[in-house]
């Protein structure tokens, strides 16, 4: 009976764990439609294997949310990339990780989770591995892109 407990308690875990910390939904995200275009998008950058943000960066995200809510933005959808280094489907898991890292950040700081969808490009621009060539920052990121 206590094995079972503890069994139950590590799966329970594991699934807080791998799920989403807010309820923001994963998915493609729609793209913009016509009226005035907000402004962006907006790119956060990561460190090499890291879904956590420095300092400067979190200060852009905080910036970003500030703005989605005083131009009344509806909606706000994250794309996370990875560089190439690596499997594909790592770095695809990689880029959702740190979609999720900014989603949490906005949340935090008032923009509804409802209204954030988050999607992953897994490695930017294409396919091609030329080894620690590949170790490109601008490819780290996380788009913010503002929708109605």
């Amino acid at each position: 009976m206590r094995r079972m407990s503890s069994i139950l308690a590590a799966v329970a875990v594991a699934l807080s764990v791998a799920a989403p910390s807010v309820a923001q939904t994963i998915g493609v995200c729609p793209p913009r439609l016509g009226g005035t275009p907000y402004p962006g998008p907006y790119n956060v950058y990561f460190d090499f294997g890291k879904s956590v943000l420095d300092q400067q960066q979190i200060a852009e995200v905080r910036k970003r949310a500030k703005q989605a809510k005083d131009i009344y933005v509806t909606q706000i959808c994250l794309v996370g990339f990875a560089d190439k280094v690596g499997d594909p489907a790592a770095n695809k898991r990689l880029g959702l990780a740190r979609a999720r890292t900014v989603a949490n950040l906005l949340v935090s700081d008032g923009f509804s989770a409802n209204n954030i969808i988050m999607d992953t490009g897994g490695e930017a621009y294409g396919r091609f591995n030329f080894g620690d060539v590949d170790r490109n920052k601008a490819d780290r990121r996380v788009s913010i892109v503002f929708n109605r």
